[in-house]
């Protein structure tokens, strides 16, 4: 594959990456978002749902060519934290992984993603030329899951079912990380006696006596996946160790809290 691209200036510049027929077939029919930048952190190719996860119509708007910063997109803003991890990539000519929490899809919601990027090699001349990226959602899994025979599942980002309050939402995410009342009180800066009464609201809604119910209960109807978006704070950062015989340049100040 051949990418013509235009230089800040203006002048257009040829750029030629060559990617096999294989793996274009194999991006463009995938349902997880993959895309391919040169050495500047342009564009050089990106497959329809990562347009999608970014909410930009291709038909209305070709990133090919673009950098981060020039996206009519929500993750702009954060352009400079995907420059220094584009170019960790290079350096280390290993996989890396970051974690980025932004506003997806069409309805621009605060979502969590693993983004792998992986360095792309010329085997002619043997140097990178730039870098493969692939978007994959945030699994909900645990060891104990593994254990009882559960599947990995993904968080959801709205409510399975319009049952309770969003107050109520807030104590019950709480409560199923195992936090106190004292705790959660503690949290939502409200007072020890409201969580107890909001505990108790929720408790007779979901038809049980405890919280040990109330965890079976959001297991079976999916309460357990859900986070509240109040939760979320856009941001990225790098999260994968490195090898000890490659040093790793510092990429950027943590600018999420989850």
């Amino acid at each position: 594959m051949e990418v013509y691209m235009k230089c800040a200036a203006g002048i257009a510049e040829r750029f030629a990456i060559v990617i096999s027929p294989q793996l274009l077939m194999f991006w463009d029919n995938s349902s997880e978002p993959w895309g391919v930048k040169n050495i500047e952190s342009r564009y050089a190719y990106a497959n329809k749902a990562y347009y999608d996860l970014i909410n930009i119509k291709r038909s209305l708007h070709n990133i090919e060519g673009s950098l981060d910063d020039q996206l009519p997109s929500s993750i702009a803003e954060f352009a400079w934290h995907f420059k220094e991890h584009d170019r960790s990539t290079l350096q280390v000519k290993d996989r890396l992984c970051s974690l980025e929490i932004h506003r997806y899809g069409s309805e621009q919601l605060l979502q969590p993603y693993y983004f792998d990027k992986f360095p792309l090699f010329d085997h002619k001349i043997g140097k990178c030329i730039g870098t493969i990226f692939h978007a994959r959602k945030f699994e909900h899994f645990s060891l104990l899951k593994h254990i009882n025979g559960e599947r990995p599942t993904f968080f959801c980002f709205f409510p399975p079912e319009q049952l309770f309050s969003d107050g109520e939402l807030d104590v019950i995410f709480y409560a199923l990380q195992s936090m106190s009342s004292k705790i959660i009180a503690k949290k939502l800066n409200l007072s020890f006696r409201t969580i107890e009464n909001r505990l108790l609201v929720i408790y007779k809604k979901a038809g049980v006596h405890c919280l040990s119910g109330l965890v079976d209960f959001c297991r079976a109807k999916g309460f357990d996946r859900y986070i509240p978006q109040k939760f979320f704070c856009a941001g990225s950062q790098l999260i994968n160790a490195y090898p000890k015989n490659r040093p790793l340049m510092p990429v950027s100040r943590n600018h999420f809290t989850a």
